[in-house]
This record gives C-alpha cells, structure tokens and sequence, in this order.
C-alpha cells in the first residue's frame, strides 16, 4: 500500500470523537496504521494524533482521561472559567500520564502540531521534538483557546502560541 497520512481537526472536547476513530484504527486497521507515513493535528486532534503514533495502546486510557475531564471541568461552578481552576495545568496532567517517556523520539518528523504565533497571527507546523517537553509544549500551545483556558497563553521558544 502507498503511504498516506493521517489528520485530525480541532474539535475541544468533541474529540472524543476522533479517540473513537483512533480506537477503530487500532482494532480494526492495524495494517492501514502501517503505511501512515506522517500523523497531523490542531488542538485536541494534535494530542489524538500524538496518542496514536506514540502510544496507541493507551487509547483507552485516553478515553477514560478526557470523560473525567469533561466531567470535572462540567462540575466547576463556572466550567473552565471558575477561578482557581487551571484548565491548562489538568490538561498538562493529563498529557503527561499518557505520553511515553521517548515521545518525542517517536513524534519527532512523524507528527505534525498547528501552533499560531498569537502576535503575529502566522500559522506554524511543528514536527521537530527535541524533548519531551518541547513536544508537551507544542500540544499545550495547540489546544490552547484564550480565555476558556485560561488567560496566558502556552509560550513556545520564547513567542506566544494558540491553536
């Protein structure tokens, strides 16, 4: 089969949808995930597709993390916006637990994160992971949306950055 690629769009927490798609591939596609040549994603579709390609045995957990964050964010008096609660920092939480620790490795030329420069408005697509880090960053800055999450932006080397 010809290489092709694979991308998921920007969707909040209707990505559970594409953790459903992720969850088909892996039962049901296993020989199409082989000819994927290059995962893609904006905001929530990037950390699906960080997911698939780094640690598609964890889909399930993935599942389960993004309903109990759902859930949590459902029950603060004023949803992400309650203050005191720290959108980002559960997020963060979460993408943590579930990246392996060579993420980067495995990501590094294979994924692809839409990031905008929130100053300058220009579109990015990040690929290169010298760490672990710099690859949670790039997922952070990606799903970031001002306000709903929190009002400072993920900065990645050095400049502000949003999905």
């Amino acid at each position: 089969m010809k290489p092709i690629n694979l991308s998921f769009a920007a969707c909040g927490f209707l990505g559970i949808y594409h953790l459903g798609a992720a969850s088909a591939f892996c039962r049901h596609g296993k020989r199409l995930l082989k000819d994927v040549k290059a995962f893609a994603g904006a905001s929530a579709g990037s950390l699906v597709a960080s997911v698939l390609l780094t640690a598609p045995e964890k889909i399930e957990e993935c599942n389960r993390f993004t309903y109990q964050f759902a859930e949590e964010t459902r029950k603060q008096s004023f949803g992400a916006l309650t203050p005191g609660y720290d959108f980002m920092a559960r997020l963060r939480s979460g993408v943590e637990s579930i990246l392996p620790p060579n993420a980067h490795e495995l990501a590094h030329d294979r994924l692809y994160v839409s990031i905008t420069n929130t100053r300058t408005r220009q579109n990015y697509l990040v690929s290169h992971f010298p760490s672990r880090e710099d690859l949670i960053k790039v997922l952070l800055a990606s799903s970031f949306v001002p306000i709903y999450a929190g009002l400072r932006p993920v900065e990645y080397k050095g400049q502000v950055m949003s999905p």
